[in-house]
């Protein structure tokens, strides 16, 4: 589990939600609200125009040592819908898009989804946006941007989706133990969720505070997380217990006045 992963893909949920013309009707990883059947042909089981995101791969290189907290380059994907079978009668008999009021023609289909990809950038984006200032903390810069488009017309069928994929470079995740700072973006995540009126939001904001609002570990034990070091590899940049400690409790490391810092080289 990646916690940055989780904040990256809620806070863009909740910093698009109601800034575009599908409303609320913004989903978090739902299963197959765009969905490509065996036969390459689109289909959708959603009833109104949506929006939806996901966290897709994810790569990191470069890694220190055996560190696990690292989340490299991660791809937000964000999926835009409309079908035929999203629409309504106008009280001139006329056939409109669900909840938007535009006819429903292919023209209004590519003309919708233009604009609501327009609508989630300007959301992410928007510097009063509590959510989406979350989002934009919680990575150093944009990659790369791809957007691709699917259509199909089968059975009369009409459906057009819109996916937009993001590749941001993602901050690593805090390590056990280590305590967040008040700045941090993920001190802000889980303040938020918990301030929400959605019960699914404090939910998880109470799980994760299992994890962050645990005993708070020595320094020497968040060094050895965040490297994957060994016992041995610890001791020898000059940290962590001394081997016939058998229960690794917390050593009292002195400080000698001019001791260069240990440079940390981990073994192959």
């Amino acid at each position: 589990m990646s916690i940055a992963r989780i904040a990256l893909r809620t806070a863009a949920v909740e910093a698009i939600k109601g800034r575009t013309l599908v409303g609320d009707n913004v989903l978090d990883s739902p299963n197959g609200a765009l969905d490509i059947a065996a036969d390459g042909t689109l289909r959708t089981n959603e009833d109104r125009p949506f929006v939806a995101v996901f966290t897709d791969d994810a790569v990191a290189e470069g890694i220190e040592g055996r560190n696990l907290t690292a989340n490299g380059t991660c791809v937000l994907v964000i999926e835009a819908g409309v079908s035929i079978a999203m629409t309504q009668t106008n009280d001139k008999g006329e056939s409109e898009i669900v909840g938007i009021g535009v006819p429903a023609s292919d023209r209004h289909f590519e003309f919708l989804l233009e604009f609501v990809q327009r609508q989630v950038n300007d959301a992410l984006t928007d510097p009063d946006n509590d959510w989406a200032e979350i989002w934009r903390s919680l990575s150093l810069r944009v990659v790369k941007i791809e957007v691709g488009a699917k259509r199909t017309s089968d059975d009369g069928q009409r459906l057009a989706g819109r996916q937009t994929r993001i590749w941001l470079d993602l901050l690593p995740d805090p390590v056990l133990g280590d305590v967040l700072e008040p700045a941090s973006p993920f001190t802000a995540f889980l303040d938020r969720l918990a301030e929400s009126e959605d019960q699914d939001n404090q939910k998880i904001a109470g799980t994760l505070r299992t994890i962050f609002d645990g005993p708070v570990a020595p320094d020497w034990h968040i060094t050895q997380r965040r490297l994957g070091a060994t016992r041995d590899e610890l001791r020898a940049i000059g940290l962590g217990p001394i081997k016939q400690d058998t229960d690794r409790a917390t050593p009292v490391l002195a400080e000698v006045e001019g001791m260069p810092e240990p440079i940390v080289v981990l073994a192959p």
